[in-house]
């Protein structure tokens, strides 16, 4: 039950934060979504009764969900054009760090959530923004400190000097309105399915849901090989203690003194997939491109899915499914910059959000059952894609 209302909130989230950030900015957003982090954790672990226990998970949910949305696009829109898929790459590395600290420091998972909250006010607005809402002096300033930090000169020397038609402007006066949020929002998601986005966003969504909601999955998929071991014989220990795995991995607590060390060995060792994935792309994905890991992951993962339906030695589909988790990282992470890179600066957070509302509804109606996922379709319905490699975003 945790599961399907923890996949509800962030089907909401993705897209409430993800319009909101398009709005009011993506600064700001950050530092509500990881505030109200902070709260439903402290909220959940307080909670004495069913209601308050599903209602902080549904916040919780909420939050982490608009947060990863509304983070992707405010780096995308910071970062120079040869070095957006590599710090993407690490940002989704240090996801899956947090997801293996959660399971030894579950306890504390809030405060760092209420430290980022604090420490991004110290981030710069997004110039991108800056510009798409009309204030082409501020996103010039910002540049200039970038600029100045980065390169260790003055901002004086900074080269440009008019940012006149880099980003298509507002078309109507700011206003920070509710009725305003609603009507551009509307609009924002009427434009994202008419040419010339309409193809990207169909090829988008489905991909995203092949690829199944993040790390939910990647729980999912630790769970389905712990428990296949468990059915072998593999994974012993006494039984003096019964630990659910999916709960373990998700991170939801319970009462219990002893952990079955093997459990967590094999968990760990299955997980690290995932960070080899990302370090892969984060040494290649700016050099090579896009594609070329798109089409790879999604091939590899296909043969490796196919080998895993035959009944092999115990150690062999551990090694398997941590190259697995590697392959659906890499595809992940690809289609997520893939994406940013096609939309312009007024679309970027409602068109993040709109892709993430299938794949976690979808979580949330079939919570009692593992979907292994399509990494050949997911690569192969995203290959009419613009690979932007070294090339300026969409605006």
């Amino acid at each position: 039950m945790p599961v399907a209302i923890s996949s509800f909130g962030m089907a909401v989230g993705a897209f409430l934060f993800g319009s909101i950030s398009d709005t009011v900015g993506r600064k700001k957003s950050i530092s509500i979504t990881m505030g109200i982090v902070f709260c439903a954790s402290t909220a959940l672990s307080f909670a004495q009764t069913n209601f308050f226990i599903y209602l902080s998970v549904f916040v919780l949910g909420l939050a982490v969900a608009g947060n990863n949305i509304v983070l992707r696009v405010y780096l995308i829109e910071c970062l120079p054009m040869r070095k957006r898929g590599t710090c993407l790459a690490i940002i989704d590395m240090f996801w899956v760090v947090g997801y293996l600290s959660a399971l030894v420091l579950a306890a504390l998972c809030g405060m760092p959530s209420l430290l980022i909250a604090c420490a991004s006010s110290l981030l710069p607005l997004s110039p991108r923004h800056l510009l798409y809402r009309r204030r082409p002096i501020q996103a010039l300033g910002v540049l200039r400190q970038m600029y100045a930090i980065n390169n260790s000169k003055h901002a004086d020397t900074y080269p440009i000097r008019d940012l006149e038609g880099c980003v298509r402007p507002d078309d109507e006066a700011e206003e920070d309105s509710i009725s305003q949020y609603f009507t551009k929002t509307w609009e924002h998601i009427y434009r994202i399915h008419k040419p010339p986005y309409k193809c990207v966003t169909l090829c988008g969504m489905l991909a995203c849901l092949l690829h199944f909601p993040g790390f939910a999955w990647l729980a999912l998929w630790n769970t389905h090989v712990l428990q296949e071991m468990e059915r072998d014989h593999v994974v012993s220990g006494n039984d003096t203690c019964n630990v659910h795995v999916q709960n373990v991995a998700l991170g939801f607590l319970r009462s219990c003194d002893e952990v079955n060390e093997t459990r967590f060995g094999l968990l760990l060792l299955v997980s690290l997939g995932y960070m080899l994935g990302e370090m892969l792309l984060v040494i290649g994905i700016d050099a090579i491109g896009r594609k070329p890991y798109l089409i790879s992951s999604g091939l590899v993962g296909s043969l490796i899915s196919l080998i895993l339906i035959f009944r092999l030695y115990h150690i062999i589909p551990v090694i398997l499914s941590s190259i697995f988790l590697a392959t659906y990282a890499i595809g992940r992470t690809t289609t997520c910059v893939l994406l940013l890179e096609n939309y312009p600066t007024a679309l970027r957070g409602t068109m993040m959000g709109l892709t993430r509302v299938l794949p976690h509804l979808v979580l949330f109606a079939t919570q009692h059952f593992l979907k292994t996922t399509c990494l050949l379709s997911a690569a192969a319905i995203m290959l009419p894609v613009p690979d932007l490699t070294r090339l300026p975003m969409k605006e």
